[in-house]
């Protein structure tokens, strides 16, 4: 009797250890598929933000002269009235890049904040500046009361590369380069690509590398990384190509 007592003991302890093994391996990976599908979210909800201003940077109103023909307003002057609908910063080695798009307010445009123009601005431009702070994708939008505010957490880096279109006999091609190597020809800007890098909230024992928005293979830290890559045409803005 004390024998049978003794292994079905045994037995009930090897199905409970069982049993919390399953439990803990099923908790990790709900961590990991939750953790992921954050990662996912987030970058969804940066490069709609992003892009929403790029598809529409440059745009200007269409005016009809007193003869009935209509030509393009003249009340847009860039960003910042700097002449240029995309903008950007390269960030010191190793560091995230800003981004800086704009279009004439057609009163009715919103900026990356979802809010209306200054008074001063209004009829002219809707400006909007993407940059990284405290590990937070951040934008400036068109009301200077309003400051930069938080679009997404958990950003470890972001990089911006500008396209300039060049014709050759295989057609339009692209040559990408960053805010440096554009040397000041923003107005030839025809496409915009976007690298955004995050991290995952909870460790993971079994996170793996990854190779970052700077192009180098980043070490497993125990954390989960999103890599997202975007490019966006800018099909408002007709540049002088090269």
């Amino acid at each position: 009797m004390l024998l049978e007592l003794i292994v079905a003991l045994a037995v009930g302890l090897g199905v409970v250890l069982t049993a919390m093994g399953t439990l803990a391996f099923v908790q990790a990976s709900a961590t990991v598929h939750g953790d992921a599908l954050l990662l996912q979210q987030r970058a969804d909800i940066a490069l709609h933000a992003i892009g929403q201003q790029l598809r529409q940077a440059g745009a200007v109103e269409l005016v009809e002269n007193t003869d009935g023909s209509v030509r393009f307003s003249n009340a847009f002057d860039g960003h910042a009235a700097s002449g240029f609908a995309v903008q950007g910063e390269n960030g010191s080695p190793g560091k995230p890049d800003t981004l800086s798009t704009s279009r004439q307010d057609d009163g009715e445009a919103h900026d990356c904040l979802g809010n209306r123009p200054d008074a001063t601005a209004r009829g002219i431009r809707m400006d909007s500046r993407f940059s990284v702070a405290g590990g937070s994708l951040r934008c400036l939008g068109a009301q200077t009361a309003s400051g930069s505010q938080i679009i997404v957490d958990g950003v470890e880096d972001f990089q911006v590369l500008y396209g300039v279109r060049s014709t050759g006999s295989g057609g339009d091609q692209f040559r990408f380069v960053d805010a440096d190597g554009l040397a000041g020809r923003w107005a030839d800007v025809a496409a915009v690509q976007i690298c955004l890098q995050l991290r995952g909230e909870h460790l993971h024992p079994q996170a793996a590398s990854v190779r970052n928005c700077q192009g180098v293979d980043q070490a497993a830290d125990g954390r989960l990384h999103r890599v997202a890559y975007a490019t966006f045409s800018l099909r408002n803005i007709h540049p002088t190509g090269s």
